[in-house]
């Protein structure tokens, strides 16, 4: 199964990088070759400057040089004995890169040893981090059954260590909805869906990406149990919360793009469907590799539309795109 909708890592830690632009790399960049000239190459604020560093490639989607970045780190924080709270913000990060690389189990291996190790002082708010990314690793393995546990751990810690309203409390909301949805307990999930709406827009008011992402799981929520006219309604603002705030080529706005293309096929509208369909696929062509599993359903859904308008020939050739498909079409 190809599960759709958006899981929200928690990486409260990435607080010390708040320039996310290539001005604020260069400056950080800059103020590593002079720590390492004054301080050493294996000094603690050496180490904090590179996790800076991996949390704003983590922010703006350079998952190697995050984690190459946040790997030299924990680097020096192993070398010694302490066990810290900067560490734990550097593993927090590690972990939020393993998950959009979907490196589902090392994520889980880190997230539960930092568990394990986590400090008395401070825990249990950077538990609640910790849990609501465990929750996006037993879903990215089909744990569905443990990645509610975890989401049900994180709204508890949350409601007990935050305050009421936070936005870290509705991406525990959500990823339990997603954990639920995926079980078949639909009544709870979209109650949990909505709560985390509800919070996003109230935290940072309705035409924000926070808002869309939430959005965009209810409308995909709202197309698999056949809801079509309010999976278009959703996706629809989803597409222009993501345009108006990241731009008509920005990733996240194709696929809501995408998505409603094939709600529209499902209500058998195959004219604006196909229009939709084609202009977001070739875009995501060149923004995704051709493994990537967003690509991926993408296909599927066009050679979806193709085989249902009788172009058997067709359908089948979009499905020879996709890495190790079968080709019999289903």
């Amino acid at each position: 199964m190809l599960k759709t909708g958006l899981l929200f890592l928690a990486a409260a830690a990435i607080a010390g990088a708040q320039t996310r632009d290539a001005e604020g790399e260069v400056r950080l960049t800059e103020a590593l070759r002079e720590l390492e000239q004054v301080t050493g190459p294996d000094s603690l604020e050496t180490a904090r400057v590179l996790t800076k560093l991996a949390a704003l490639h983590l922010s703006s989607g350079n998952l190697a040089q995050g984690e190459s970045m946040s790997l030299r780190a924990e680097g020096i924080y192993g070398q010694r004995e302490e066990h810290n709270a900067e560490r734990d913000a550097n593993r927090q990060i590690l972990a939020s890169i393993y998950l959009g690389q979907r490196r589902f189990a090392d994520a889980n291996k880190l997230l539960r040893n930092m568990l394990r190790n986590m400090l008395h002082d401070g825990g249990d708010r950077l538990a609640v981090n910790t849990y609501a990314n465990l929750t996006v690793a037993a879903i990215g393995m089909d744990d569905f059954v443990q990645a509610e546990e975890h989401a049900r751990r994180c709204v508890e810690l949350a409601r007990r260590t935050l305050r009421p309203g936070h936005p870290t409390l509705a991406a525990c909301f959500n990823n339990l909805a997603q954990s639920l949805r995926f079980q078949a307990k639909y009544l709870e999930a979209e109650r949990f869906y909505r709560e985390a709406i509800a919070i996003w827009e109230a935290s940072f008011g309705p035409q924000h990406p926070d808002v869309a992402r939430g959005v965009m799981n209810l409308a995909a929520f709202y197309h698999e149990r056949g809801r079509e006219s309010g999976a278009e309604d959703l996706y629809g603002r989803a597409a222009r919360i993501f345009e108006q705030t990241l731009g008509k080529q920005d990733p996240q706005t194709l696929i809501a793009r995408n998505e409603l293309a094939d709600v529209l096929r499902a209500e058998r509208r195959y004219t604006e469907s196909e229009k939709l369909a084609r202009l977001t696929m070739a875009e995501m062509e060149k923004a995704f590799r051709e493994d990537d599993p967003r690509l991926v359903r993408a296909l599927l859904n066009y050679a979806r539309l193709l085989d249902e308008t009788k172009r058997r020939a067709q359908a089948l050739a979009v499905l020879k795109k996709i890495p190790g498909m079968d080709t019999t079409f289903r």
